[in-house]
């Protein structure tokens, strides 16, 4: 069946499978947990589900010990809903002012984050 679409006029595209980003162990030996110090840490993607691919591409990740990494993916505890809290709202801020820094307006800055990501963690309306 292959053969009889490469004959066709307009012949079906081949399958392309978007290769999906991972996060190596290549430098684990190097990577210490944020909190507690801890070697061979984890790196946790602050933006998990369908943003986790774009958390990957533009860093917004925290290396973790395990026993942190598993406390925040969770996000049963406190401290855990606090600290995903806390790296939602920096990553946010960090995208948005280094957009300003080139020139580009907050509210489109904003706008540019929501087409990204799809939450606002600040809490402000603009």
């Amino acid at each position: 069946m292959d053969d009889y679409y490469k004959t066709c006029p307009f012949p079906k595209p081949g399958k392309v499978t978007k290769k999906l980003l991972f996060n190596g162990y290549k430098d684990k030996s190097e990577r210490y947990c944020y909190y507690c110090g801890t070697p061979y840490a984890e790196r946790h993607e602050v933006y998990p589900g369908p943003n986790r691919q774009i958390s990957i591409r533009f860093r917004f990740q925290v290396d973790l010990c395990h026993a942190c990494h598993e406390e925040m993916q969770n996000n049963i505890t406190p401290q855990a809903k606090e600290r995903n809290e806390y790296w939602q709202k920096f990553y946010q801020s960090k995208y948005e002012q280094e957009l300003m820094d080139t020139g580009v307006p907050k509210r489109k800055a904003r706008e540019m984050w929501m087409s990204l990501i799809g939450k606002n963690f600040q809490g402000d309306i603009m």
